[in-house]
């Protein structure tokens, strides 16, 4: 019939008049007549010719009813799309659109979920056909597209409760329902009960239990649709100014039914039941969209500001979580993961976590994931009877506790080091993680260790017929009729694979036997001589190991006597561990089948290879595990020996019979089979879960932007007035603070850090109280001072930190000088000793405090010397009375002493300090530091330092501020400053030659020479600069003298002293004949004009000059 539709629509034509217009409406009622068939024939459960609809759909006959129905929806939608064209079609626009819309409303509004739902090919009408057709009828635009969506919407509307039933089958239906919605008239609008729209739909939301699944990114339609259309819904009636009238608190059961569950508590009897929070992005923008619209007046902020707040953790504590380690053991700590990427941190998408590799326990990992997946083996051990977990079973305790956790932890990885930690070899020693161990022996070790902790002999038996078997070790006699056996328990079978091409020849030559004759003669105690006889090694007992391959032919029965017909006992292969490397090194890692499995989802594997678990395609075991020779395509001549294949092979017997296999099967398709667990094990996962998810969605961008969306909305939800205890402002300025740091500072690749500190920056500086408020917060808490600008590797991170610090400094010091530190009347300093500011001491003094006390880690930061020093060298611009306080807490002490520490006659200075012990380790070590804002901080104190003054002794005075606002050396600055080298008459000056050297700020070294020279000849160095200065001109290579060749031209652009002048242009030209032609470019790149060299006042400095550029 469809075939007929679409043949009389005709396949080229186009619609020109109202007449065709008249056609097309006559197919489409057509085809809702059709459409009623096949609803009708879902709703008898039974297709037109008496199958169920499950046949039906597999069999031809389905195929052949609805053959045609893409062409026939595609020629539709081409009718419609040619009707929008012509000019006057109200008639046969209404006579299509009426046809529609009728069948829609009485059939499709009835049926559509049970269309869905059969799952068959029906749906393709259902959802391509009828929702493709509405959706382009909204679009057009010569059609009365408002009144068709208005009689739309009285349709869909009433079915969205019904989406509650068929979540996953939602997709289209909130497509279509919010395009429609969209698509109403102003005025018809209006006219709804948009509120009870509102408050119907929350309930439904909050209702509504998503199947969400960890690990996937899997999106529940109905929780979409409807948050989408209530989101819609309340940001219409806002734009109408009209109150929105809701019972209840549907911001905070919102955050605590989606978005936020509360923690479930430990205590209590009753088992824990799961509240997961929605994962998907897409849906939690929607519902972080509602609960922002309804945020309205300061009550309601407030409380959300404190409610998102509290979700922030309160305390260090293990950090396992951010590196995707579900921690099983409490005594273990881990260091915070600063490139946190949520995605690395949850389980695969086939429901499995991976391992934690300890450093060399892959081998370990890629066993424990084949027992693991074992379900009547994990069973087993999940039920172990323990009764002294702490001692004599405490390896079964950590096993019980590590395939809980591999079992349900929505974690990447399950860590085992509390198996490594309780596993003792066979020299009574645990075993050494850093060591590879070979599987085998492994596996005889563990087996061997949990059979000596089960308690009962009946849980003995029980273990071993999981992996086991009895060997029965025969040997026949030549000579004599005589058959010695003896029976041995084995766990697994050592299989021969030299010179044998498959697995058939090596269990056959292992059951074959070997010859026992000449000196290697059998003595027989039955007959009490030595005779001729076979060795043969034969399984007698089934075992559960798994392929199909069968092992009768291997049995002791079938091997007395090959002439009895033989049962076959099949085994199909569940498992393959691989070795990837040679016999000396390597790696492990498995492939697993997963079972039990519902019919209809057929086998699936998975690869595990420590943290990771993927998806892997059986077809690919010949490349992956037969070993052999490999070929690269197109490189036929350049084949090699593979380095990978299998090491251990298990398999599982095939039984029809299988008793309780049903109790096994997942409980949904794709969904890994569950076994119990007990009560406390089971709260703890669960717990843990739950708060792993919820830290989960911290870091989700969503929730990045919804925080920076909160903070802009202080400003007006206040109307830029501070309340008068600043309660609310104070919680939104420390939740902003502490969600930087706990949060987007860890963040890998994100921007939202800085746009955050901008929001809060802006709202700072609107307010000193408000500004003090956060740099109390800063100064207080040292650990997280240090984190931000120190410890965290992004350097976007860092410098937005010190940007906004500077930029709230000077704020409080223009806008509430008492605070920062200054006395209200003079703009004095505060009081404060210099070792630990006293509490009347202001912001800024407490700030460089903390600053002081991060000295002696600052050589673990090389990456971060950039921050804290331009930090320290913004604060000494602001200021004399800044540079005072730097002066004070010994600043340009500590930078001339980490400028001079590497000099030989340092070696005092040392040994005092040990941090610069491992400063000068680490420089050897190859670690490189920035000098550029060090060397800015130099020039900020430099700057204001009388170097003509005589040096004081701060063990007797405080340092003097003198005449023209400058301050005194201290007689340790004085040393450090003017420290060389022995050589001769002179001493190069350390720090200096470190400076120019490093050529990383060659303004600020200007400034510092410029500061030192005009200080000669009274300071008596003069000599000394200037033969620092050849030094380095000296150098070779000469190209890489020109930091050197600056600093000589600023030398004779400031020196008063002529002959000084003289003796460097004397000196550099002797070195031109060795400069090259690299120097020489180096040196042009350095030639003054004659002019500058005049400005020094010198009698002949024009002829100094001129010489000089002569020379370059």
């Amino acid at each position: 019939m469809a075939e007929s539709l679409t043949s009389t629509a005709g396949t080229g034509a186009s619609l020109t008049t109202n007449g065709e217009c008249l056609a097309v409406a006559g197919l489409v009622e057509c085809l809702l007549k059709f459409l009623k068939g096949v609803l009708q024939t879902i709703t008898d459960g039974t297709s037109s010719n008496g199958m169920s609809l499950s046949e039906a759909a597999r069999t031809d006959s389905s195929d052949g009813i609805l053959s045609g129905k893409v062409s026939l929806v595609d020629r539709l939608l081409s009718l419609i799309s040619q009707a929008d064209d012509i000019k006057d079609i109200s008639v046969a626009s209404a006579l299509i659109f009426s046809r529609m819309l009728v069948g829609f409303k009485r059939y499709y509004k009835r049926h559509y979920f049970t269309i869905v739902d059969a799952r068959s090919e029906w749906a393709l009408l259902g959802q391509s056909g009828v929702y493709v057709i509405i959706q382009r009828l909204v679009s057009l635009e010569s059609f009365k597209k408002h009144a068709f969506a208005s009689y739309c919407w009285e349709s869909l509307q009433n079915l969205i409760p019904e989406t509650l039933e068929y979540g996953r089958y939602a997709e289209d239906f909130f497509g279509v329902a919010n395009n429609v919605l969209r698509s109403l008239e102003d005025s018809y609008r209006q006219n709804l009960q948009l509120t009870t729209y509102v408050q119907d739909w929350s309930a439904l939301l909050l209702r509504h239990h998503h199947d969400e699944f960890v690990g996937r990114d899997s999106l529940d339609w109905v929780i979409f649709g409807i948050s989408d259309l209530l989101q819609w819904c309340i940001q219409y009636i806002k734009s109408t100014k009209k109150p929105i009238k809701i019972s209840g608190n549907l911001v905070q059961l919102l955050l605590r039914a989606h978005l936020f569950p509360l923690i479930s508590e430990s205590t209590g009897e009753e088992p824990i039941a799961s509240a997961m929070p929605v994962l998907h992005s897409k849906t939690r923008a929607n519902l972080y969209g509602i609960v922002f619209a309804l945020c309205n007046d300061v009550g309601e902020y407030h409380r959300l500001l404190r409610t998102v707040r509290s979700l922030l953790r309160q305390g260090e504590g293990p950090q396992a979580w951010t590196w995707g380690i579900a921690q099983t053991a409490e005594d273990y700590s881990y260091d915070t993961n600063w490139n946190f990427e949520r995605s690395n941190t949850i389980r695969s998408p086939m429901g499995y976590p991976g391992l934690r590799n300890l450093t060399n326990t892959c081998y370990m990992n890629s066993l424990l994931t084949q027992l693991f997946m074992n379900v009547r083996f994990r069973g087993f051990m999940l039920g172990a009877d323990i009764v002294d977990c702490k001692h004599t079973q405490r390896l079964l305790a950590e096993t019980r506790t590590l395939f809980g956790y591999m079992q349900g932890t929505a974690l990447k990885q399950v860590d085992t080091q509390g198996i490594a930690d309780t596993l003792i070899n066979y020299e009574n020693t645990l075993i050494d993680v850093s060591v590879q161990m070979d599987v085998d022996e492994f596996y005889n070790l563990l087996f061997d260790r949990w059979e000596s902790q089960i308690l009962s002999d009946e849980g003995k038996k029980t273990f071993r017929s999981f992996y086991g078997g009895q060997l029965v070790q025969q040997i026949k006699s030549k000579e004599c009729p005589h058959i010695s056996e003896r029976e041995e328990p084995f766990s697994a079978i050592q299989c021969d694979i030299q010179g044998k091409a498959n697995l058939a020849e090596s269990l056959s030559a292992y059951v074959g036997g070997e010859m026992m004759e000449g000196e290697n003669k059998y003595s027989c105690t039955s007959c009490g001589n030595y005779v001729d006889a076979v060795k043969r090694h034969k399984i007698n007992e089934r075992f559960e190991f798994p392929e199909r391959i069968d092992m009768a032919p291997y049995s002791i029965e079938y091997l007395q006597d090959t002439e009895q017909p033989l049962s076959p006992d099949l085994f199909e292969l569940v498992g393959i561990l691989v070795h990837a490397g040679t016999a000396e090194s390597g790696h492990y890692y498995s492939f697993i089948k997963e079972r039990p499995t519902k019919p209809e989802q057929g086998a699936s594997w998975v690869e595990f290879n420590d943290a990771e678990v993927t998806p892997f395609n059986p077809a690919q075991i010949p490349d992956f595990c037969f070993g052999g020779v490999t070929e690269p395509p197109g490189y036929a001549a350049s084949s090699y020996s593979k380095t990978w294949n299998a090491y251990m092979l298990f398999y599982q017997r095939v039984r029809a019979d299988d008793i309780g296999l049903h109790q096994e099967q997942p409980l949904a398709l794709g969904v890994p089979v569950q076994k119990t667990l007990s009560r406390d094990l089971s709260k703890r996962i669960t717990i843990d879960n739950e708060t792993f998810l919820r830290k989960v969605c911290l870091y989700d961008s969503t929730h990045a932007h919804f925080a920076i969306s909160l903070l802009d909305r202080l400003r007006s939800i206040t109307n830029s007035c501070c309340s008068e205890n600043h309660g609310v402002e104070r919680d939104a300025v420390l939740f902003a603070l502490e969600y930087a740091d706990q949060v987007l500072s860890r963040m890998k690749e994100s921007t939202d850090f800085e746009r955050l500190l901008d929001s809060l920056t802006a709202v700072l500086r609107g307010c000193s109280v408000c500004c003090k408020l956060a740099l109390e917060w800063i100064v207080d808490n040292t650990d997280i001072f240090r984190n931000l600008l120190l410890r965290c590797p992004t350097a976007r991170v860092r410098k937005s930190f010190t940007d906004m610090l500077i930029r709230v400094l000077l704020y409080l010091r223009e806008n509430d000088p008492q605070e920062y530190g200054f006395d209200v009347d003079g703009l004095e300093l505060k009081s404060g000793n210099g070792v630990l500011p006293e509490t009347s001491c202001g912001i800024l003094q407490r700030l460089v405090y903390n600053m002081r006390e991060l000295w002696s880690v600052l050589h673990v930061h090389s990456r971060a010397w950039d921050d804290y020093f331009g930090l320290l060298a913004a604060v000494a611009s602001f200021g004399v009375p800044e540079t005072f306080i730097l002066l004070r807490e010994d600043f340009l002490k500590l930078c001339l002493e980490i400028l001079i520490i590497e000099a030989p006659g340092a070696k005092r200075l040392r040994v005092e300090s040990p941090h610069y012990t491992q400063f000068i380790r680490l420089l050897e070590k190859g670690r490189r530091y920035s000098l550029t804002n060090l060397t800015e901080l130099l020039q900020n104190l430099l700057l204001k330092v009388d170097l003509e003054a005589r040096s004081f002794d701060p063990n007797y005075h405080d340092r003097p501020q003198l005449d023209g606002g400058k301050f005194a050396l201290s007689n340790t600055e004085d040393m450090y400053l003017y420290y060389g080298t022995e050589s001769g008459r002179f001493r190069p000056l350390v720090f200096l030659d470190k400076i120019i050297t490093a050529n990383s700020n060659a303004m600020a070294v200007k400034k510092i020479l410029q500061a030192m020279i005009p200080a000669e000849p009274r300071a008596g160095h003069l000599t000394d600069i200037l033969k620092t200065i050849l030094n380095g001109v000296n150098i070779d290579p000469a190209d890489q003298a020109e930091p050197h060749l600056r600093a000589a031209l600023i030398f004779c652009e400031t020196t008063p002293s002529a002959p000084t002048v003289k003796e460097m242009i004397v000196q550099i030209a002797r070195e031109v004949d060795t400069i090259g032609t690299s120097g020489g470019a180096a040196a042009g790149r350095t030639m003054p004009p004659s002019t500058t060299i005049q400005q020094n006042g010198a009698e002949d400095g024009v002829v100094v000059g001129a010489a000089f550029v002569d020379v370059l």
